[in-house]
């Protein structure tokens, strides 16, 4: 009999006064995705933080539904190639009303057009030990395991077969959503994916996926890629009580911001010159023991030129402005700037566009993106963002280290 799902929904920085069981108020408490506090009446204050998506609680579905667009969380989050697939993938998303609706509705129709008319195939390299001759004889091993004996023969061939990465990762994918899902329709959709896929082994849990080159073969595949590593790369939670554990799918708004930021920015800031690299490790002391990993540095031939930290939260919140500033004059001090930037979020709480706090002789630019427009806004945002920096070197020696 299938189980009947009381379905709660919070936004995002929001909180919601909630009648739970006493049980499901200490898990919450224990797992940290939320803040939990007792109110009156024996019910629970909920409050979401910077997480969204769905957590199963028993018989209890939570949904964290985000302040920006659904579809544009997804797209930061796969940084998805592809204008057209993603346009597709935009208009399915128009009636999806969280996260984890959106990514099930977009992957099913991306995965049933990858694997339409049928799954591709390609060679794998197997190594093994058979009677009949193919490939190339292992005479190294075969002497090792086998001294004197010819047959069978230790072999390395190629072999034509379905069972690729690219089938693996989207079988494990189908596999978890599946799981997952409650609504009967969906479940069958996926089950007849999962079907077409018969003979492949699903990619191992826990296994990180290595990049796939994208060919001409599985160039239809990679809008299904990219949300199945979605599925892949999220899923996994810590649940303290092993014993009454939670099923949940949560994106971590703050990696997804830092993480789309510092791919975007790369892509405009590398073709003035230079490198970008992402959690830069460096320490502030001589003694190395203060560690400090700023979100996004720019180089140049082993000099920083621009150190910026993305942020994804209110601007009202307690650490704004000066936790955030003082992590900032940290870093330009270590890295020897005279400026940094604080990028945020554009949450509606008015962000100061270019305000610049100054201390100790280093300016701190305080900008905003905003997130809830089309895709051609966004990046125009961060390409405007990127000039602004290279404008912002502080010499025109720095200038001549990167081409306009």
């Amino acid at each position: 009999m299938p189980v009947t799902l009381q379905s709660e929904t919070i936004e995002e920085h929001s909180s919601r006064e909630l009648e739970l069981p006493d049980r499901v108020a200490l898990q919450m408490h224990a797992d940290g995705h939320v803040r939990i506090a007792p109110a009156p009446g024996g019910r629970y204050v909920v409050r979401a933080r910077h997480k969204v998506g769905v957590i199963r609680y028993g018989d209890l579905e939570l949904r964290i539904v985000p302040k920006v667009p659904i579809a544009r969380v997804l797209y930061m989050a796969t940084f998805m190639s592809g204008a057209k697939a993603w346009e597709e993938t935009e208009t399915l998303l128009t009636e999806a009303d969280d996260p984890w609706s959106a990514l099930l509705h977009a992957f099913t129709w991306h995965g049933e057009a990858a694997l339409s008319p049928t799954p591709i195939q390609g060679y794998v390299t197997k190594e093994c030990a058979e009677a009949h001759l193919r490939g190339r004889v292992l005479f190294e091993r075969q002497i090792a395991r086998r001294p004197g004996i010819l047959i069978p023969n230790e072999l390395r061939y190629e072999e034509y077969e379905i069972n690729i990465i690219e089938n693996q990762v989207l079988k494990a994918a189908i596999m978890i959503a599946e799981h997952m899902e409650a609504s009967p329709s969906w479940i069958a959709r996926l089950r007849h994916l999962r079907h077409r896929l018969d003979g492949v082994e699903p990619w191992r849990r826990g296994v990180v996926v290595p990049p796939i080159l994208e060919t001409r073969i599985n160039q239809r595949y990679s809008p299904a890629l990219a949300l199945a590593r979605l599925l892949l790369d999220q899923r996994s939670l810590e649940f303290p009580d092993a014993k009454a554990p939670g099923l949940g799918f949560l994106f971590n708004m703050n990696h997804v911001f830092e993480s789309f930021l510092a791919q975007r920015l790369a892509k405009v800031l590398e073709s003035y010159g230079g490198r970008v690299e992402a959690q830069h490790v460096t320490h502030l002391d001589v003694a190395g023991r203060i560690a400090m990993r700023p979100d996004i540095t720019w180089w140049n031939e082993g000099r920083c030129l621009a150190v910026l930290d993305a942020k994804y939260k209110r601007a009202n919140h307690a650490d704004f402005p000066n936790a955030d500033a003082y992590q900032m004059l940290a870093y330009c001090t270590r890295l020897g700037l005279t400026s940094g930037w604080l990028v945020y979020a554009d949450l509606g709480d008015g962000v100061p566009v270019d305000h610049v706090v100054r201390q100790a002789g280093i300016s701190i630019n305080v900008v905003s993106l905003a997130l809830g427009g089309t895709l051609r806004e966004l990046h125009t945002s961060v390409a405007r963002l990127a000039r602004a920096v290279r404008e912002s070197l502080r010499s025109d020696a720095d200038r001549s280290l990167v081409s306009p």
